[in-house]
């Protein structure tokens, strides 16, 4: 079925607004267009940006300058420090044979060795063993010693002064 839209009644192109807002679409354009075109060619801001520029690479080349100097300190500190720890477990090692080698020394097996071979003793047999029987009441005896006197207790005197000062 055909219809025919020949009759004004059916003209809707009076209610198009396409057309309308293409034009205003493109006049808000132009207008912008212009406000770009509109701006100073050399702003205040342009002219410190040069400067701003420099002194920025100047700080990140400074930070990257610290960082860089900070971890080489590091390293070199923590190479030092595996140095001395290499000395230090080498050392403990040392220690721990001599500390053997002492612990073997200081048994009863190698001083009764010591004793026989190099100081030429001998242990005491059982023929040189003699008992005594002690009374086991508790009494103390001292000795009177009249033999000693005046100059005896000085005598006595001098020998305790060079036994105290190693003669």
């Amino acid at each position: 079925m055909y219809t025919d839209n020949s009759n004004l009644a059916y003209d809707l192109s009076r209610f198009d607004n396409s057309d309308r807002e293409r034009r205003e679409k493109r006049r808000q354009k132009e207008e912008e267009a212009r406000k770009i075109r509109m701006a100073p060619a050399a702003s205040l801001s342009k002219s410190g940006t040069k400067i701003t520029a420099f002194f920025a690479i100047a700080v990140m080349f400074a930070a990257f300058f610290a960082v860089n100097w900070f971890n080489a300190k590091k390293d070199d500190t923590a190479r030092l420090v595996a140095a001395q720890q290499e000395l230090l477990d080498a050392e403990a090692d040392d220690n721990a044979l001599l500390q053997s080698k002492l612990d073997a020394k200081a048994n009863i097996g190698y001083i009764e060795e010591y004793a026989k071979n190099k100081l030429q003793m001998s242990k005491v047999g059982s023929a040189q063993k003699k008992y005594i029987s002690v009374n086991t009441e508790s009494l103390i005896e001292v000795e009177k010693d009249d033999s000693e006197g005046f100059l005896g207790s000085i005598k006595k005197g001098f020998k305790s002064f060079l036994e105290y000062i190693g003669f």
